[in-house]
């Protein structure tokens, strides 16, 4: 692949993370339905990568990794439970006080709980506003009193009528915190700006708007089979009950209609860039920070549902400044890398010479009560996955059959790769501090709606 990546000097840059944004549910990436008419444009041109590798399959311990080039062993941020405090790694830098040193003027803007000050995730940012508006980090005091207001009268209206927050509210957030991002790249600020979003309307429960189906041609549905449908999915997340058939095929209709939506988010903030003139000269980069399991696997199964394809290989789109010879990325690509890319450019800074993407998970991932924690670990290149407990349990799968592999020879091969990228991880700068106390409030409430805590 050949690719011109001078940049300019202090080039704005945007990190957008759609969170849960599976790669097969993707249209740029072949999924049938139109579900990313914005990402489609983009992808051509942008670089795509076909191989790109979350480093854990769920919101805290990857978005840490993204944010400071480290694994989830070596940052050990790892699980979130509610009656601990979070593992906190100040001894390692963020990208956003990576851009903050350099001059950068920057904003975080964050639909998901464990993006935040919650998890310590807001350093760095000069402005970050959190799921429920509230501003963690500055931000004007007109701004901070109307969208207090707004996040207030939502709160009490979903209290009055019995409903999860998330279902009022979903909408009105994800739409105000792209608002709040629009006016920071148009407000005249001549300092290079670092944005950094997650939009989670690829997580579930989904409530998409009734446009979003009409859209994609399906079945527009009416609130109560919303509500049912989303209640029956949250079983499911929970492990309190399995997803039938019929309902998984709608709940994937949901899952489509919800991208669509998010994607219509996403042509704002393009749209922007290009009505303020700066699209051309800025870094974008668009991501998933994991996947999202929906019915296809045993939840109790061994290697755990986590490691699949399906919520490890997810979407990355990168459009450099400046011109570029477009092409797509085969090799496995690691988002660990994502503070090279952002800071320096390099397109593939996260291709491993071993030609293997680590993955790491610490299991169980939430909960009320501390658990005791099982480590899985996999390596995976264009054709196969190698999966490894920390008890010494060992699978290979074969990713285009989407099975086992009884292969021992090649197993061994895979392991020896396996090996041989584990050595270069570092624990030297894993910090185990802990924030203050137990999770509790809204937030505790908000984590519940969205099914991480039972």
């Amino acid at each position: 692949m050949t690719v011109d990546t001078a940049m300019s000097e202090s080039p704005n840059v945007l990190f957008l993370v759609l969170d849960s944004a599976r790669r097969d549910r993707v249209s740029a990436y072949g999924h049938d339905r139109e579900t990313t008419p914005t990402l489609d444009r983009l992808a051509e041109e942008a670089v795509v990568y076909d191989n790109a590798f979350a480093p854990a399959p769920w919101t805290l311990p990857s978005h840490w990794s993204m944010f400071t080039g480290r694994f989830p062993s070596e940052h050990g941020v790892t699980n979130g439970f509610v009656d601990e405090g979070l593992q906190n790694p100040d001894g390692l830098d963020t990208i956003a006080e990576q851009f903050s040193r350099e001059g950068y003027r920057t904003a975080g803007f964050s639909n998901n709980p464990w993006v935040g000050k919650l998890s310590g995730l807001d350093r760095g940012f000069d402005e970050f506003v959190e799921w429920d508006l509230e501003i963690s980090r500055d931000g004007d005091q007109e701004t901070r009193t109307r969208d207090a207001v707004y996040s207030r009268l939502h709160s009490l209206l979903g209290r009055a009528a019995g409903q999860p927050q998330v279902l009022l509210k979903r909408r009105f957030f994800t739409s105000n915190l792209v608002t709040r991002a629009e006016r920071l790249l148009s407000d005249g600020d001549d300092r290079p700006k670092f944005l950094f979003m997650n939009l989670m309307e690829a997580h579930s429960p989904y409530y998409p708007p009734r446009d979003a189906f009409q859209q994609l041609g399906l079945e527009t549905p009416n609130p109560v089979e919303s509500r049912l449908l989303n209640v029956r999915l949250l079983a499911y997340v929970l492990g309190k009950a399995g997803l039938s058939a019929a309902n998984r095929e709608r709940v994937m209709e949901f899952y489509d209609a919800s991208l669509r939506f998010q994607d219509q988010q996403l042509a704002r903030i393009v749209e922007t860039l290009k009505r303020e003139g700066v699209f051309d000269e800025t870094l974008l980069v668009v991501c998933a920070d994991h996947g999202k399991t929906l019915g296809e696997y045993d939840r109790d199964a061994v290697p755990p549902h986590y490691l699949r394809d399906i919520n490890t290989n997810v979407p990355l789109l990168v459009k450099p400044p400046g011109e570029t010879e477009l092409d797509r990325v085969e090799a496995p690509f690691e988002l660990t890398a994502i503070p090279e890319l952002l800071t320096g450019g390099d397109l593939r800074a996260g291709v491993p010479d071993e030609g293997v993407a680590l993955v790491e998970d610490h299991i169980p991932h939430t909960a009320a009560e501390s658990k005791t924690v099982t480590r899985w670990r996999t390596v995976a290149d264009e054709s196969h996955t190698f999966v490894q407990s920390e008890e010494g349990e060992e699978y290979l799968l074969r990713r285009d059959e989407d099975r086992f592999s009884d292969d021992d020879e090649l197993k061994r091969t895979y392991r020896d790769r396996f090996d041989e990228r584990l050595s270069e991880l570092s624990f030297e700068s894993r910090a185990t501090d802990a924030t203050d106390g137990p999770i509790e409030g809204s937030v505790q409430g908000q984590l519940k709606d969205l099914g991480y805590i039972g």
